[in-house]
């Protein structure tokens, strides 16, 4: 993808950086996000609550070099269904809805640069629950262990159980038996 010169001058003087502190939330259910944020390090998960029986269960995890929004929320700029909360110090490079949209209004590359971010996204979800349907557990743990490995030391077992649709004690007993295996 081609941009601008101009479109990369506007872009940078509308980037902020900053560094969340763990345990922040950042996004609260019911908020509209104000925000897209780049990760840089650290790890962000958005966190759902189900209707029925009001337990709150994470449904993604976003680390360092990937964008962390909510659908809906910041480009629909709708309530959002979900909170995101920080797991471990995070710095991220961010842009406000504003600036954003005053770009969208001046640069054409803004739409084709979102449309890259939402369909990396999209498809990122939509082969996540492929996974969680399709896959036994064993194959979602294989799939996935690059993820899991950095996942372990930085936050709760049952976090990383619910984002890959099992009992924190299946997930225990796999890491367990795959973990001896690459001894």
């Amino acid at each position: 993808m081609v941009l601008s010169f101009r479109f990369k001058t506007a872009l940078k003087q509308v980037l902020y950086e900053l560094t969340y502190e763990k345990d922040s939330t950042i996004l609260n259910y019911g908020d509209t996000q104000e925000m897209v944020w780049f990760l840089l390090d650290g790890l962000f998960r958005e966190v759902r609550v189900n209707r029925s029986t009001l337990k709150a269960v994470t449904s993604w995890f976003w680390k360092g070099k990937d964008f962390s929004y909510t659908d809906p929320g910041f480009f629909g700029q709708r309530p959002s269904f979900r909170a995101v909360e920080v797991l471990e110090r995070t710095s991220v490079v961010l842009i406000y809805y504003e600036d954003w949209a005053v770009l969208k209004s001046n640069f054409p590359e803004v739409e084709v640069v979102t449309e890259v971010v939402r369909g990396e996204y999209s498809r990122k979800r939509t082969e996540h629950l492929l996974d969680m349907k399709n896959l036994t557990v064993d194959e979602r743990y294989l799939d996935n262990e690059e993820v899991l490995d950095y996942l372990f030391p930085r936050t709760q077992l049952n976090y990383i159980a619910d984002y890959m649709g099992m009992a924190p004690a299946t997930l225990g007993r796999l890491r367990t038996r795959y973990y001896e295996r690459r001894k």
